[in-house]
């Protein structure tokens, strides 16, 4: 690991290490405490797609993690204890870590996003602009049927328009004694509050990406934040493929978890269309 990286932001917010450094596919971390204050310092790697972290999570407030320090290199924010992950709760309560994810979520997007604040067709281009990648799981029908799905789900957004997590899943939610669970590692793009439902709805393994799964959290989500279910399991279809899509292109995760997503949600619209 370059701990190098990591020098610099200590020295300019005069942080101190507290515990051993690491990384992940995307940041090198250090705990640290900030003015006396328990902290987690993360510095980006290049071409990290969170180098807007600082201003999201403050235009979220207090229902996500606190920001100590902030630019587009860094982030300092406050460390969450015990740090439990939403995803521990899915084997033994899968219903009631979906009702605390739509808790998360109703606390979460309160405001409209920031004017000209860039939009989920940008999130969307591995899909939209660019030619099916080759791999053995993705066929040039699925990704074509995603891309329409897509298109036409963008060109039908709910006129109320949110700054999106797009990556909130169960291991991005975490809890705190004393501040109950909050959210982290933001994206950050401007859509429809239905967008947000996709990467958390085929989460936190490829076991829950079962219509059996998928239609009973898609009830709740329903249920609990005013959504169409057919538009949560077309959003659903069309990220998953994207997903599997991101996964090609950057081999850090397995894209049959997407495709799997995606043809579990087909399965259920199809039920649906044949009742």
């Amino acid at each position: 690991m370059d701990v190098a990286a990591l020098e610099g932001p200590i020295a300019r917010w005069n942080l101190i290490p507290d515990g051993a450094p690491f990384e992940t596919h995307s940041s090198r971390l250090q705990p640290v405490t900030h003015r006396g204050r328990p902290a987690l310092l993360k510095v980006f790697k290049p071409g990290s797609d969170e180098i807007e972290s600082a201003m999201i999570l403050r235009h979220w407030g207090e229902s996500a993690v606190r920001v100590y320090e902030g630019d587009e290199t860094a982030i300092v924010i406050e460390r969450i204890a015990p740090g439990t992950l939403l995803s521990e709760l899915v084997a033994t309560d899968d219903d009631g870590a979906t009702h605390i994810w739509c808790d998360v979520v109703e606390k979460l997007h309160v405001r409209p996003a920031p004017e000209g604040f860039k939009d989920i067709v940008r999130c969307g281009r591995s899909l939209i602009d660019k030619p099916c990648p080759p791999h053995p799981l993705l066929t040039q029908q699925l990704f074509e049927s995603a891309r329409r799905e897509y298109v036409e789900l963008l060109e039908s957004q709910n006129a109320n328009r949110f700054l999106l997590h797009t990556d909130l899943h169960h291991g991005n939610i975490l809890k705190d004694v004393t501040r109950g669970w909050l959210v982290i590692d933001p994206k950050g793009y401007s859509g429809e509050l239905e967008f947000e439902t996709a990467s958390f709805l085929h989460n936190p393994t490829r076991e829950y990406c079962q219509p059996t799964h998928l239609e009973r959290r898609v009830r709740i989500l329903s249920a609990r934040l005013g959504m169409d279910e057919d538009r949560l399991l077309r959003w659903c279809f069309a990220h998953g493929v994207l997903s599997a899509v991101w996964s090609i292109e950057m081999p850090v995760f397995d894209p049959a978890g997407g495709i799997d997503a995606a043809n579990a949600a087909l399965e259920v619209l199809g039920r649906r269309a044949r009742t």
